[in-house]
């Protein structure tokens, strides 16, 4: 099993980041007490310094009111978004999962992946009926055992799956 790598889409942050914080105040030009929406408390953030100048920039968050306050778009590159506050988020952000698994076709597309859980996300249909018929059916609990047991039954299909911790 491989170390998850972060490819830096923000869609993590974009679609929930509203959802579970708030900021409340703020402290200094860097730091802010902000409020975790769902699992409550409050936690004190501080934007790092290499990324003053992208936090500085509040036009994609204007405009995406979604979005999570810290999330930023690293100037010059196009479609990569960084968390302004990584060090300093809180544990719902650390404990997040982007995807357990990733799955390619044989030409090294990515066609899918594993979702919290055990959940596909894919707009390939043969992925999605071989995950149907061959996936959906394993009985085991045990996930270390079941990322085993997929990665046979997709590489023998053609699939290549990348499992993450």
């Amino acid at each position: 099993m491989t170390a998850f790598e972060c490819t830096l889409c923000g869609k993590c942050c974009m679609h929930a980041g509203s959802e579970l914080i708030e900021v409340e105040k703020r402290l200094t030009s860097r730091d802010y007490l902000c409020r975790q929406k769902i699992v409550g408390g409050t936690f004190r953030a501080r934007v790092e310094e290499r990324f003053l100048d992208a936090f500085s920039d509040t036009s994609e968050n204007d405009a995406h009111p979604s979005w999570c306050p810290f999330l930023r778009g690293l100037p010059g590159e196009e479609g990569k978004y960084v968390c302004t506050v990584h060090d300093s988020r809180p544990l719902v952000c650390r404990s997040y999962v982007c995807c357990a698994m990733r799955i390619f076709a044989g030409d090294g597309r990515e066609v899918g992946k594993v979702k919290g859980r055990r959940s596909l996300v894919t707009e390939d249909d043969a992925l999605a009926r071989c995950w149907e018929e061959s996936v959906v059916p394993l009985t085991t609990d045990d996930d270390i055992v079941w990322r085993t047991e997929v990665a046979g039954v997709l590489g023998r299909a053609g699939y290549r799956v990348e499992a993450y911790e």
